[in-house]
């Protein structure tokens, strides 16, 4: 008796419409099935569907009609089709092309995995997304920085100094991973507050060379470095620190990188630079990922 069979579903349908006349739970329906039917017995969910077809007045021991769908939809039209609509949109998502396409998700996915080789992955976060005339700032800024090396007659990095600015906190924040406990049974871990940022702190501005620091200077407690302060009290102790590891050369030759913070690029700045004639390298807009300090100062 094979399950195929038309003739052996009609039988098991309608001993579970009689059943479920009686007033028989599905789950006895079914474990009767089972003694009777053993292998050839349908699953428990088919067994609970249909007492619940009969159970409201469905009589119809038949299969409901369905609409034929194609044989195979990953085909050569819908594959190109699907590249072309990820390659218009790397964001767009599998829902979306469903509702695109009639196909079902599946088989789109079959298609962008295996026959496409996409994988979806997460985003990365980025400090800035660069515009077209940031990125080509950005180009333009390092072929000049290039040609600069490149005619440079000594060719020594160490003529370049570049500095900038941080907040130093008067505690330490801890982690809550450096305050693990041991505890028993039901016991409550420790409790830890949270590390207050609003805490006094003060703003430092550093320099330093390939030698090392040159500068370390406060501004004040809880105070932000202006275009005054800068001119007026880091950049002269930042020659004076120059001279005097540079006794017979001094400023001469020297190149200060920074960044395009406000009072970096202020009028009162750039008057001191011409002034003292140090040569500003220029520094690429929005490129926090090549700056040193944050490298080697500010981890």
């Amino acid at each position: 008796m094979a399950s195929t069979d038309d003739n052996f579903n009609f039988k098991w349908r309608a001993y579970i419409e009689f059943r479920t006349i009686l007033k028989i739970q599905p789950v006895q329906i079914f474990s009767e099935l089972q003694e009777i039917l053993c292998v050839d017995c349908p699953s428990r969910s088919t067994v609970q569907r249909w007492a619940a077809r009969f159970r409201f007045g469905d009589a119809d021991v038949t299969d409901l009609p369905r609409s034929g769908r194609p044989i195979s939809t990953t085909t050569s039209e819908n594959i190109a089709l699907i590249e072309s609509m990820v390659m218009e949109d790397k964001c767009i998502t599998v829902n979306q092309l469903e509702q695109s396409m009639e196909i079902s998700s599946g088989v789109i996915h079959t298609i962008l995995t295996t026959e496409l080789g996409y994988r979806s992955i997460c985003g990365k976060w980025v400090p800035h997304k660069l515009s077209e005339n940031q990125r080509l700032a950005r180009l333009n800024i390092t072929k000049k920085l290039l040609e600069t090396y490149e005619n440079c007659d000594s060719r020594r990095l160490t003529e370049i100094i570049t500095g900038d600015e941080t907040w130093v906190y008067y505690s330490i924040p801890y982690s809550k991973y450096k305050k693990r406990s041991w505890v028993w049974g039901d016991e409550q871990p420790t409790k830890i507050p949270r590390p207050n940022f609003r805490k006094p702190k003060i703003m430092y501005t550093f320099f330093f060379s390939s030698h090392g620091i040159v500068l370390q200077l406060p501004c004040g407690s809880g105070k932000a470095v202006t275009a005054i302060f800068f001119t007026e009290q880091v950049l002269p102790n930042l020659i004076k620190n120059i001279e005097k590891y540079r006794p017979k050369t001094g400023t001469r030759g020297m190149k200060i990188l920074i960044d395009n913070a406000s009072f970096h690029t202020a009028k009162l700045t750039k008057s001191f630079w011409d002034v003292e004639g140090l040569e500003l390298l220029l520094h690429l807009p929005y490129s926090r990922n090549l700056d040193p300090c944050d490298f080697y100062l500010f981890p």
